[in-house]
């Protein structure tokens, strides 16, 4: 058995443990439905073979009688077993995309820069689907395949032992014919689920980004891009079809060849007066049977061998380790909101700094804004406060205590985060607005809607809060998703608050009305803007100049417009635009 499962296929199996009980009566019933099966042969014998004599004809009755005793009582079997192994198997699926989808939210940021959106999806739909099918689902019916091969067996060697011995001189050439085919068949499987999560990915990203696909006039150029994806992946379907469309036929061919060589020297022995017809007769009766199973076999090794690479892809993303861990008995405490930056430096790889030597304090209630060009470092200050990521060098404290310190939900959920990217939710905007503070009151929710400027506009819809808004709230336009945004962050109530512009690429009313929302949302919080135009931080109390990943300058505005020549050189830019 460890020859036919691999370690990926031994981890699966793994899933099965906590219904032991449950597979050991699946397999009570199994062998009990096989054994059924295999009694036929000797009831249809008997019954062909003892009623040829006229004064025995009144046998009939109770051979038939037999035959359909034995075929009721298999199907019965057989029902309560497909029935109970469903429940088991569907029970063990659920377990693996419950742990697969805990694991990877759990991972950070990084991983998912990393890593291609449409392919997780494959791996947590496609590929778990793919070991439900022709893994647990087929190792129940393989093992049944086996029990019936091991019940026939011993009934063939009990009828004729040397015949059975000679019958078993096939077994070396059908392995070796599994082994070279079946080897194949996985490397073509690994590249048929490569494939398959190209297409998945291709799809995702067209589908996700069809407003600039339409905007760019690139359907033509989409669709020549899917076609591709689609021929390389039936190229390899065709390919994986031929070894498996290959091994059946030769293996049934071997067979077959096989038994017609007992059936001669079955013949050998009646005329030598050692057997008898009867006898014979019940032995072919039973190899026929047991054809079908040893027949079924090779494809099921073939279809383990196959089903491998999706379970190599699931145990990709479930090794995979968060880089951003907590130390032992971590701190969940409320923050006042004092954030320094103490000589940190980071890289998102080991090669290329992008933060050199960042030292900077904010106090409590402060509020500052980080200006620079695109790619200065700005975000990536932002982002190491929540810990997305850990800095490479130096120390970041909140209240005076190292954030490693932290419990990661007690300083994510005082930190609010508002950028020009809105993420929201395919569900009404009630649940999108409490999705930070699901314990929320209908009350505080209001009170979170009218802060932000998105109650009216909230009362004026069909549905009011209860309106569905779409995948991404595509049924609102830019200004309503930013307020949804803010009354979210309002409802979570953070002691620190980090805004990246959300303001931009807004009509002037719906600008004015998020400003205000803003102003409201930044009442008594430590705020740090993310600036790309200077317009929006008049408000600040000190602004911080990065470029190439340093701070060049710290100031007010009209302090950097007469010493920083980079500042004075975005906010002329941004003037005479």
């Amino acid at each position: 058995m460890k020859k036919i499962l691999s370690k990926e296929l031994r981890w699966a199996l793994s899933f099965l443990r906590p219904y032991t009980w449950g597979l050991f009566g699946i397999f009570i019933l199994t062998f009990g439905q096989n054994y059924a099966f295999a009694l036929l042969p000797r009831v249809s014998t008997n019954f062909l073979f003892e009623l040829i004599s006229p004064e025995r004809i009144h046998l009939i009755y109770r051979y038939l009688g037999m035959a359909v005793g034995i075929v009721v009582l298999k199907a019965l079997l057989e029902f309560v077993n497909n029935f109970s192994k469903e429940i088991i198997i569907n029970s063990t699926i659920k377990k693996i995309r419950d742990k697969y989808f805990t694991h990877l939210i759990a991972l950070d940021i990084d991983f998912f820069t990393q890593n291609q959106t449409g392919n997780l999806i494959a791996i947590g739909i496609n590929d778990v689907e793919e070991v439900k099918i022709w893994f647990y689902q087929q190792l129940i019916v393989f093992i049944s395949g086996v029990m019936m091969l091991i019940i026939i067996l011993v009934k063939l060697f009990i009828i004729n032992w040397q015949l059975t011995l000679i019958s078993l001189g096939v077994m070396p050439l059908l392995y070796w014919i599994i082994r070279i085919i079946g080897g194949k068949i996985r490397y073509v499987g690994r590249k048929l689920r490569k494939n398959l999560a190209g297409l998945s990915v291709n799809l995702h990203e067209t589908l996700t980004g069809i407003e600039v696909v339409k905007a760019s006039a690139a359907e033509e150029y989409e669709n020549d891009k899917f076609q591709e994806n689609t021929e390389r992946y039936k190229k390899s379907h065709i390919k994986l079809s031929k070894l498996q469309n290959l091994l059946g036929p030769l293996d049934e061919m071997i067979i077959y060849l096989f038994a017609m060589g007992l059936l001669g020297i079955g013949s050998y022995f009646i005329i030598g007066g050692t057997w008898d017809i009867k006898g014979l007769t019940e032995y072919l009766m039973l190899l026929g049977i047991m054809s079908a199973p040893l027949i079924r076999i090779p494809n099921f090794i073939v279809k383990f061998k196959l089903v491998t690479a999706s379970v190599e892809r699931i145990n990709y993303v479930l090794s995979t380790k968060p880089g951003i861990k907590e130390v032992e008995n971590p701190l969940s405490r409320k923050v006042e909101g004092t954030i320094e930056f103490y000589k940190v430096w980071f890289s998102y790889n080991s090669s290329d700094d992008v933060l050199q030597d960042i030292s900077l304090r904010v106090e409590k209630g402060e509020i500052i804004a980080l200006v620079g060009p695109s790619g200065a470092g700005k975000t990536t200050i932002a982002n190491l406060i929540p810990r997305f990521y850990d800095s490479s060098r130096g120390t970041i404290l909140i209240d005076d205590i190292n954030i490693r310190e932290y419990n990661l939900k007690s300083l994510r959920s005082q930190i609010g985060i508002v950028s020009q990217s809105v993420i929201l939710f395919n569900t009404t905007i009630l649940e999108n607005i409490k999705y930070a503070k699901r314990e929320a009151t209908e009350e505080e929710v209001i009170w979170a809607a009218k802060k932000a400027y998105a109650y009216d506009f909230i009362m004026e819809l069909p549905n009011q809060f209860e309106t569905n808004i779409g995948e991404k709230g595509v049924k609102l336009s830019g200004g309503q998703k930013q307020r949804i945004a803010i009354a979210r962050t309002i409802l979570m109530n953070p002691q620190i608050l980090i805004l990246d512009e959300a303001t931009s690429a807004l009509d002037s009313e719906s600008e004015r009305y998020i400003q205000l929302a803003i102003n409201n949302l930044m009442e008594g919080r430590t705020s740090i803007t993310i600036a790309h135009r200077l317009s929006t931080i008049s408000h600040a109390t000190k602004i911080f100049v990065i470029d190439k990943g340093r701070i060049i300058e710290v100031g007010t505005h009209e302090e950097l417009l007469e010493t920083c020549d980079l500042y004075k050189k975005i906010y002329n830019l941004q003037y005479f635009r």
